[in-house]
């Protein structure tokens, strides 16, 4: 079977560890989790043209979108406007949908919420 090619969707800021906590998994040889790993490093411009281009690239390239749903996944961007969603992971979200990628949402908490931009949509691949 195949390594699925997994794009992870987080809070930079408030979730980092829990996607260091994916990386070091596929890492390890005891844990039986094995992903070809898609997530951009740092992207290190504020340009949001060059940002966007960067996460559609990798978006692209993975099978699957994990969105990691923290405390802020709909909080809002300073840059919200010029990003076109309410923040970065709306947005990859928003991108996965228009690539036709399939899309995993793992709450960090049961409280925590969905993202807007996957609110409603019902489809099979959003779990």
């Amino acid at each position: 079977m195949a390594r699925p090619k997994i794009c992870v969707s987080f809070d930079y800021e408030n979730d980092k560890n829990s996607r260091n906590a994916l990386r070091l998994w596929n890492e390890n040889k005891y844990i039986d989790f094995d992903i070809i790993d898609k997530t951009p490093s740092e992207i290190d411009t504020y340009n949001i043209s060059r940002i966007k281009a960067g996460l559609t690239s990798k978006i692209n390239e993975a099978n699957i979108l994990l969105v990691i749903s923290g405390d802020y996944i709909n909080s809002p961007h300073k840059d919200r406007v010029e990003i076109g969603c309410v923040n970065w992971q709306n947005w990859e979200c928003k991108k996965a949908l228009e690539l036709n990628k399939k899309i995993i949402l793992v709450k960090l908490n049961s409280y925590n919420a969905v993202p807007q931009e996957l609110m409603g949509k019902g489809r099979e691949d959003v779990i």
